[in-house]
């Protein structure tokens, strides 16, 4: 696969799957192998971690702030934009507006996301919803 198309994989994946709801991407553009920490492997996985972000931010939607795509890698750096309208990881709803930043690299073999890497704001999240007071420390 080219470099271009890796990066529009990538692309389609955030705004198509996770933008868009549409969770029949999820099947053909995940790996079988590819990993969400703590929730498992492969396409279920990331359909289960979809549904939940969608569960506690149901207009939750991510801006593609950069796209860095080279070889079988691309980097994104994304921002999140949601209202907190549903239980999310155990944190009851707060109805609160919230951002959260994030950068990604996956790397993209035959026209599958197979590995991805993470960087985002939790602390940040949790902060903004009132989890965690803004002096915690």
């Amino acid at each position: 696969m080219s470099t271009r198309r890796n990066r529009e994989i990538a692309c389609l994946f955030v705004t198509g799957a996770w933008n868009a709801g549409n969770l029949d991407l999820v099947d053909e553009l995940i790996h079988p192998d590819y990993v969400v920490p703590g929730v498992g492997a492969g396409p279920a996985a990331v359909k289960t971690n979809i549904i939940t972000f969608h569960a506690g931010f149901p207009d939750l939607q991510w801006v593609i702030e950069d796209v860095i795509a080279e070889g079988d890698k691309v980097a994104l750096r994304l921002t999140l934009h949601g209202t907190h309208l549903g239980e999310f990881h155990g944190i009851p709803v707060t109805g609160k507006q919230v951002t959260m930043q994030e950068i990604v690299i996956w790397e993209v073999l035959d026209g599958q996301i197979r590995t991805g890497w993470f960087a985002f704001d939790a602390l940040g999240l949790r902060v903004q919803l009132g989890v965690i007071p803004p002096n915690w420390s």
